[in-house]
């Protein structure tokens, strides 16, 4: 199937061009100057050491949460409560990062990040099974364990897992559970480093195994359809491959929930928010829901999300903005008839050919 054409990078061009044109249109209507907004823009995302370390620290759960979706949606199953993992995998990272105290940095890191991942892959287990064997929507269901995983975790933290009297919070993880910080008067971490690595792991998986070919075959095309017919002739029974892309999925937004209280703020508290599930949709899709794709779609988002808060401190355009100029990439990116409109141009068909790549 054409995972990667120049048609499609052609189209995220022209996207970015009018993103910017409807930008300065915004901008300019506020009452602000637009050259001065870029120029802030650019700064806070990609000048300076503090500044690209924040960004980096920005796209290090998107880059985990953009692959979970993809992989939701390879499989045919449209996961929406990747947010949730995230909250049950923060909640019990932080748990383990106070409650074991008689292990090494190694161990009782790898073991917080073991039981973030383990409490996120079972979160999404329920809404696997309803699909598959009761039909119900995982769209629904998954929606549904958002709101339900914000309750529990505001339960935990203000009744068994509180130790804070004044504030609904759990214990400050131990020194032996933390994720390096990198550089000074800044959150970025060694955990961007295993996102990256996780995403890159997620693309060997499902391009170059035999694994990764049957979980691909439980839908049918880049955006699967479960149940697929596609998988019931190769005889790869696709609920299988639901069930397992739905608990991966559901792996990485509890590892995502964990790097963050592991090597950002140290401790769950019930005002923790998680926004970072829904972004990693858009980032996914922007990405051509490819591995490789939303690492670069993260990183950019990462940096225009931090150039939106130096934009932010610097002038009275609102950081919301830049959510709203995202949305209109968004769109673009994803206009499948303006791709398919391209081919009748020869000089695009050319280019096409010389750039794309095939694969199965």
């Amino acid at each position: 199937m054409d995972k990667f054409s120049f048609k499609d990078v052609l189209v995220t061009f022209a996207g970015l061009f009018i993103t910017t044109l409807v930008a300065w249109v915004l901008i300019t209507s506020t009452g602000n100057n637009p050259s001065e907004v870029a120029k802030y823009l650019y700064e806070g995302g990609f000048k300076g050491t503090r500044n690209i370390a924040n960004s980096l620290y920005q796209a290090t759960p998107l880059i985990l949460t953009a692959t979970a979706t993809l992989i939701s949606f390879r499989v045919g199953m449209f996961n929406i409560g990747i947010n949730g993992s995230m909250y049950v995998g923060a909640l019990y990272a932080g748990w383990a990062g106070y409650r074991f105290t008689n292990l090494g940095h190694f161990s009782h890191v790898t073991l917080c990040i073991l039981i973030g991942m383990t409490v996120g892959a079972l979160w999404m287990l329920l809404p696997a099974l309803l699909r598959v064997y009761a039909g119900v929507s995982e769209i629904i269901s998954t929606i549904i364990l958002n709101f339900v995983a914000v309750l529990f975790v505001s339960y935990m933290a203000n009744g068994p897992f509180r130790a804070d009297p004044i504030a609904p919070a759990t214990a400050r993880i131990l020194e032996t559970a933390e994720l390096k910080q990198i550089f000074p008067n800044s959150q970025f971490n060694t955990g961007f480093f295993i996102a990256v690595i996780v995403a890159i792991l997620a693309h060997f998986v499902l391009n170059k195994t035999t694994f990764g070919y049957e979980l691909r075959s439980g839908g049918d095309g880049l955006v699967g359809v479960y149940p697929s017919r596609f998988s019931s002739y190769l005889g790869i029974p696709s609920d299988r491959s639901a069930i397992i892309g739905m608990l991966i999925s559901g792996a990485l937004g509890g590892l995502a929930g964990a790097i963050e209280v592991l090597g950002a703020v140290r401790y769950f508290f019930q005002e923790l928010e998680f926004n970072q599930g829904f972004d990693g949709i858009l980032i996914g899709i922007l990405g051509k829901l490819e591995p490789i794709g939303a690492i670069i779609a993260s990183l950019f988002y990462g940096a225009i999300k931090n150039g939106g808060f130096f934009v932010d401190y610097k002038t009275d355009v609102a950081r919301e903005i830049i959510i709203v100029l995202i949305s209109i990439l968004i769109f673009f990116v994803s206009a499948q008839k303006i791709v398919k409109g391209l081919e009748k141009y020869p000089i695009v068909k050319k280019l096409d050919s010389f750039f794309s790549r095939k694969k199965m």
